[in-house]
């Protein structure tokens, strides 16, 4: 988060905005792979693979770290639980989601598009490089 300026500034999710706005960029350009339907789609496809991949461990990991900052506050023997369902929801789910990835791309996308899913893995790679090296900065 950084501080707008101004009178009225308000912290803002610059970093966020910004991968959201690539990741937009990439998957509705199809990468800038020219005008072919299926490339772009084969794109989409990897682009979205990468996401699903990084989306296992990642959730999976905010889950157990949620959790036990929760335990180490001791807010459960307060009677006081945090509802972390959207959270949990996600990470039991994500290695699913990552093997119907694997399989969407495996049967829709033709071999000659390699090229275009690894592409698109990169350039998720790429942005979100972007963000988690912002949030690491954050934290130092």
């Amino acid at each position: 988060l950084e501080r707008s300026e101004g009178p009225d500034a308000e912290l803002a999710p610059h970093a966020g905005r910004l991968l959201f706005a690539q990741m937009m960029r990439d998957v509705s350009t199809g990468g800038g792979r020219g005008d072919d339907p299926v490339e772009q789609a084969s794109y989409a496809l990897g682009y979205n693979l990468a996401v699903e991949y990084l989306a296992d461990p990642e959730k999976t990991w905010l889950l157990e770290s949620f959790r036990r900052l929760s335990e180490g506050l001791g807010w459960e023997l307060e009677g006081r639980r945090l509802d972390w369902e959207f959270l949990e929801v996600h990470a039991l789910g994500e290695k699913e989601h990552a093997d119907i990835g694997h399989r969407a791309v495996a049967l829709f996308v033709p071999s000659s598009h390699e090229a275009a899913v690894r592409q698109a893995m990169e350039d998720h790679d790429r942005d979100f490089a972007v963000y988690y090296n912002h949030l690491a900065s954050v934290l130092e």
